[in-house]
């Protein structure tokens, strides 16, 4: 069966001309910005990157079970109004472009909105879009940026 539907596949994409990679893995070339940090700057950015896709989950298992409290909270916990006493690395600001930021920034406002979206029963599919929009930022940021440490 996983044979026939492989080759629905690819019969078509040959005639159409389909474009097929042919080369090496080692051929790839990471082509986004380094970003240099500290150690303990980069696990401080992955741990909160962690927290965003763990209340993902949560929001989108809440959608899915009809549950808006828990998308509610989720989606609050992540939100620039619940972090802006967060105790971030004290180095970390000073080395934060601004396109990273704004990016970072539009991610924690989303969630704020999201949250009030939940708390005022938005339909699932409205939740979901703006969840959409806001991960379209996280997307972004990992094709732009590549966190290397460097030493203090």
């Amino acid at each position: 069966m996983r044979r026939a539907v492989a080759l629905a596949f690819a019969i078509p994409c040959l005639f159409l001309g389909a474009p097929v990679w042919s080369g090496r893995a080692d051929d790839m070339v990471d082509a986004r910005e380094q970003v240099f940090r500290t150690e303990a700057e980069k696990a401080f950015i992955l741990d909160q990157m962690r927290l965003l896709l763990n209340s993902i989950t949560e929001i989108e298992d809440g959608l899915g079970t009809g549950d808006m409290g828990l998308v509610a909270r989720e989606a609050a916990a992540r939100g620039r109004k619940a972090n802006l006493t967060l105790a971030r690395p004290p180095s970390l600001a000073a080395k934060e472009s601004e396109a990273w930021k704004l990016m970072f920034l539009s991610v924690r406002n989303g969630f704020d909105a999201l949250a009030d979206q939940a708390r005022a029963n938005a339909p699932a599919a409205t939740i979901n879009k703006s969840l959409a929009d806001i991960m379209r930022n996280c997307v972004a940021c990992h094709q732009t940026y590549r966190i290397e440490v460097k030493a203090q």
